[in-house]
């Protein structure tokens, strides 16, 4: 979401070429441009975030990935109405990248996360880190030390301008454990283990009140299977107790994403699957609890993913997701708007 309430989309497209990243943006109206393309023109170009800076600029990041499985990080900026060539962020070393991530801070200051390791068994994915800062992309940093794999890497940027960055850590499948850590200035603080005093979890995701508030959600698999959704309200080293707005709906939950708008209504948005039907679906918070879940919209066919919620300068939040079937998918945008 612009600062002018343009709403900025990412997905990318199978193609005879590869799978190939669209952009699309829509007006306040919720008109939408035609597709434009930008990043690599050739293999897999996958999992692309972006964010919208106070300039107008975009930042986006994402994987290219080669048949062979080695991979490198990207990043691209769009200014002055067009697409830069894209910028290699990971070392060409032969290893792979996932779960790629970016926010930006005070200036012209800019967080990269995701995960890497060497095409080898033997080898654990890193949660790892650049800054951009002053002109110029830092060196790699590290998060984890590869003892045991890291997964699903997340950052962004709190009203302040400091950031709030997240992965998880455990077997692959298996109960992992959350992790958040601070970021201001091109330094990070040390690592807290929100499921130390929580539950396991992945896929944390980020919303900032105006009051200073930080809230987090996140998804829980049990035997393997995505059941519950929580959120946790506080600061690092100060987080609340943590709620779980999925309780007695049933079925597999999973993908939150959360939002929280100037009135301080928070808006959570995830992935259901009820077994013969599955839609992604939505609570709202206004100030006194989650709200029983509703679907955001009814398609009828496939299983939703990955949403994405953000909210306008009115208060509105717009979520978009993909919902289809392994091989096809389609792209789906909604507006909720809140009484």
């Amino acid at each position: 979401m612009a600062a002018d309430d343009r709403v900025h989309a990412l997905y990318y497209e199978r193609t005879d070429d590869g799978d190939l990243i669209r952009h699309r943006q829509s007006t306040a109206d919720g008109e939408w441009s035609d597709p434009v393309a930008l990043g690599h023109d050739d293999e897999r170009n996958w999992g692309p975030d972006i964010v919208a800076r106070p300039n107008g600029s975009l930042a986006v990041v994402y994987d290219h990935a080669l048949k062979d499985f080695r991979s490198r990080g990207y990043f691209t900026a769009w200014a002055n109405n067009r697409w830069s060539e894209p910028l290699a962020l990971t070392p060409d070393d032969g290893g792979e990248v996932g779960s790629g991530h970016i926010a930006h801070g005070v200036g012209d200051d800019l967080a990269y996360v995701y995960i890497g390791k060497q095409l080898s068994p033997n080898d654990h994915f890193q949660a790892r880190y650049r800054w951009y800062r002053n002109g110029q992309w830092g060196p790699v940093g590290t998060f984890t030390d590869g003892e045991v794999d890291a997964w699903h890497t997340n950052v962004e940027r709190r009203p302040d301008g400091s950031m709030l960055a997240g992965w998880d850590v455990g077997l692959g499948g298996s109960e992992t454990t959350v992790y958040v850590v601070e970021g201001r200035d091109g330094r990070w603080t040390q690592p807290e283990n929100i499921s130390a005093s929580s539950s396991p979890g992945e896929r944390v995701h980020f919303a900032f009140g105006r009051d200073g508030t930080d809230h987090l959600t996140w998804f829980h698999k049990v035997a393997g299977r995505p059941i519950h959704i929580y959120t946790r309200s506080g600061r690092p080293g100060s987080w609340g107790p943590t709620q779980t707005p999925s309780k007695g709906y049933g079925g597999f939950h999973f993908d939150p994403d959360i939002a929280i708008n100037e009135r301080g209504v928070r808006c959570l948005v995830w992935g259901w699957d009820g077994g013969d039907d599955a839609e992604l679906v939505y609570s709202i918070d206004p100030g006194g609890g989650w709200m029983p879940p509703r679907r955001v919209a009814s398609i009828g066919w496939g299983k939703p993913g990955l949403p994405s919620v953000d909210v306008d300068s009115r208060g509105r939040f717009h979520v978009i997701w993909n919902q289809g079937i392994r091989g096809y998918n389609e792209v789906y945008a909604s507006i909720l708007e809140v009484p």
